[in-house]
């Protein structure tokens, strides 16, 4: 059978009934049309409801897209606190004279780089000492390409911090957070320029892994926070930043032990505030002294050896003359516990509670005589350079 020949119907014929409805049809229809052409043209004073053209069609009515403004996916805590610290974030370049060995000459090279953080808006910039240690000239690098030179305000081995200025106003000035307020485990976002300006103003993300980690670098024991967000060579006094966007550190340093990963550390917020300040105001960190001679830190062993009721404190092998140690009455065998009311455990102790006074202040301290507790009080005295 064809393909057609079972859906074509042929036509039917027409008869008088199928007239006399097309007629009416029709009537119908040129009424209709001549009862518009009436209105339209000859009766132009009725009123009409038309649309008008110049009105698009009514749509779905959306918010205008802001500057600064991101998508559900990119609007989160952790983009919000980078956008928030990145511009503030710089580069710095360490250069230094050495000497040419084809021709004797000295020339000036590019000895190191690493990251800094603008803290206000005269051009004053935090970092590192050990990455300004050393040079000749540094500049400075801005997010946006421009390169200043620099001078060093001041610097401070002992806490691996230093200050530089550019000449430049209005910057961007990063904010620092509470480092006393962290808590284990909360988000941290570490910025900087490793390998050089190659990769500069480089995120990583991690979390807060430790508060207190003492470690010993070159002689010198540090307090930093612990973190496993990535920092490599040229991170180096960059910001550790919160996910509200505040600089809660300064990151130093990192082990770099065969098989450990993501063991990288900060200097505090709070040692940096004190540090800068200081280094801005005087361009050298005035510290508090008492001029005691250190004789070990006491623990079980040392505690039964010298028969002492307590296994802990500091043993003083002696006071530095004229020291507030030795105005105090501090004398050789005595062991420090407590300064302040705080329990010293240790050196590192004792260290770290000094530097919490301001140089005059009276301080009781607690210690241990001839098996018996006795308090002094010992006012503070600058260091001696």
């Amino acid at each position: 059978m064809d393909f057609f020949d079972g859906f074509y119907q042929p036509p039917k014929r027409t008869g008088f009934a199928g007239l006399l409805f097309a007629a009416i049809v029709g009537a119908v229809v040129g009424g209709s049309l001549v009862a518009f052409v009436v209105l339209r043209y000859l009766a132009p004073n009725v009123s009409q409801v038309l649309p008008d053209p110049t009105l698009p069609p009514a749509t779905r009515q959306e918010v205008p897209f802001e500057a600064g403004d991101l998508p559900e996916h990119q609007n989160t805590a952790i983009v919000r606190a980078t956008e928030r610290v990145l511009p503030t974030v710089v580069g710095i370049t360490n250069k230094a004279l050495v000497q040419d060995i084809f021709d004797g000459r000295s020339i000036l090279r590019e000895r190191a780089s690493g990251t800094g953080v603008i803290i206000d808006a005269e051009g004053h910039i935090v970092t590192n000492n050990h990455v300004i240690e050393g040079a000749t000239e540094l500049r400075v690098t801005l997010g946006d390409g421009v390169e200043y030179p620099a001078r060093l305000i001041g610097s401070d081995a002992a806490t691996d911090l230093a200050v530089i200025k550019i000449e430049k106003d209005n910057l961007p000035v990063a904010h620092f957070g509470d480092s006393n307020e962290l808590a284990v485990g909360e988000g941290a976002i570490a910025i900087g320029n490793p390998l050089g300006l190659t990769f500069s103003q480089t995120v990583t993300v991690g979390v807060i892994s430790a508060k207190q980690r003492t470690v010993t670098i070159n002689e010198h024991n540090f307090i930093f926070i612990q973190t496993d967000a990535a920092i490599n060579n040229g991170n180096s006094g960059g910001p550790l930043v919160n996910l509200l966007g505040e600089v809660i550190g300064i990151n130093t340093a990192k082990i770099k032990i065969p098989g450990v990963e993501g063991m990288g550390f900060a200097i505090p917020a709070n040692t940096v505030k004190n540090i800068t300040r200081d280094l801005i105001i005087h361009g050298r960190i005035i510290r508090p002294w008492i001029g005691v001679y250190w004789g070990g830190d006491v623990d079980e062993a040392l505690s039964e050896q010298l028969q002492l009721p307590v296994t802990y404190g500091v043993l003083i092998q002696g006071a530095a003359e004229g020291s507030p140690a030795a105005q105090a009455g501090i004398r050789r065998g005595d062991v420090i516990i407590a300064m302040g009311g705080k329990k010293i455990a240790n050196f590192n102790d004792l260290r770290r509670t000094i530097f919490e006074y301001e140089v005059g202040a009276e301080v009781e301290l607690t210690i241990i005589r001839d098996k018996q507790e006795l308090k002094l009080s010992v006012t503070l005295a600058e260091l001696p350079e």
